[in-house]
């Protein structure tokens, strides 16, 4: 793979060469490799050999539409996208076919969201667009149906993410500062943040952690058993995603940063090798990656390979936690 700059160091984020130079809004991670959504309908994927390549460059109704959001299922067979013009269809990587639902229900606004949870064939899916309306939707085998829209915000501000835990509860975040959560009659709840006066950006949620990213660098952390919010100072610039794998966290945000919390140590500044802003972050058992402006692609090297080179090591005292030691910047957990 070519890497831009020197062979990176293990657990270091290094910058590969892009197949578009199109800003890059969502990237997640399948059962084929790491799949990212960009500007004109741009889809491209990780192959084996380690290059980034385009699926397809017009979006799912081959009209160029921008793809704000993607999701996979929870078995990794499927991306789902969302985004101008109502687009909206998912991509599977075990048979390499398209599939495009755009403008579901007549809904031909610019999808800012989308959510997943369930395997292909049986997953439910939420899409939300700019006025604040979310759709559900089911899919039982083969196509979906779609349930009723509903405006969890009531005011109508901008949903710009959303998330699914894998019992498939929905998350929803706003622009207003407000989180609210499905309930069991698929309405919605309102669940803070109170007094945040911040916009928020990303949310993340497992069943046992919910996390939401926001402007002024913040995380924001929820326990459901007290049901209280607590804000957490991690970064100096806004943070535009999140992604959990076991115990480690990482946020990506403006200028280039990345922030790193591993167990229960502290967030930690991590060197990256551009100030272009991030804006998804995807973490998992192989390739982390996180995507950004102007076809930006950081990645940090296969995990497998980090767990071979420091051995038996007690966590902390790896490469990667290493470089954490010696960081510009660190905060409370």
């Amino acid at each position: 793979m070519w890497h831009l700059g020197p062979q990176p160091e293990v657990g270091n984020w290094y910058e590969v060469e892009s197949p578009t130079t199109k800003t890059y809004h969502s990237v997640v991670s399948t059962v084929d490799g790491p799949y990212a959504v960009a500007d004109k309908g741009v889809l491209v994927r990780r192959q084996d050999d380690g290059d980034w390549a385009v699926v397809f460059d017009d979006g799912p109704a081959t009209r160029d539409n921008t793809l704000y959001a993607a999701a996979a299922t929870d078995d990794g067979e499927r991306v789902w996208f969302a985004g101008s013009s109502g687009a909206l269809g998912y991509y599977d990587v075990t048979t390499n076919e398209k599939h495009d639902y755009t403008a579901p229900k007549g809904k031909t606004s610019t999808w800012e969201a989308i959510a997943v949870s369930g395997k292909a064939g049986n997953e439910k899916l939420l899409v939300a667009n700019g006025s604040g309306e979310v759709l559900p939707g089911y899919v039982d085998g083969c196509c979906p149906q779609w349930g009723q829209v509903s405006k969890p915000t009531g005011s109508g501000s901008t949903i710009p993410a959303l998330a699914a835990s894998p019992d498939g509860v929905g998350y929803a975040i706003d622009t207003s500062g407000n989180v609210f959560k499905t309930t069991a009659d698929d309405a919605w709840e309102d669940i803070g943040i109170e007094n945040a006066q911040v916009a928020f950006t990303d949310v993340y949620a497992d069943g046992e952690t919910v996390l939401v990213t926001a402007g002024s660098g913040r995380v924001y952390r929820y326990e459901p058993n007290c049901k209280n919010w607590t804000p957490l100072g991690v970064a100096g610039v806004t943070l535009n995603g999140i992604d959990r794998y076991q115990d480690e966290l990482v946020a990506v945000g403006n200028s280039g940063t990345v922030y790193r919390k591993k167990g229960n140590q502290k967030w930690t500044k991590r060197p990256t090798p551009t100030s272009a802003d991030l804006n998804s972050v995807t973490i998992s058992d192989g390739i982390d990656v996180t995507v950004g402006k102007s076809g930006t692609i950081l990645e940090r090297g296969d995990r497998d390979d980090q767990n071979k080179k420091t051995g038996s090591q007690q966590d902390g005292s790896t490469s990667d936690s290493t470089s954490d030691s010696t960081s510009d910047s660190t905060t409370s957990s």
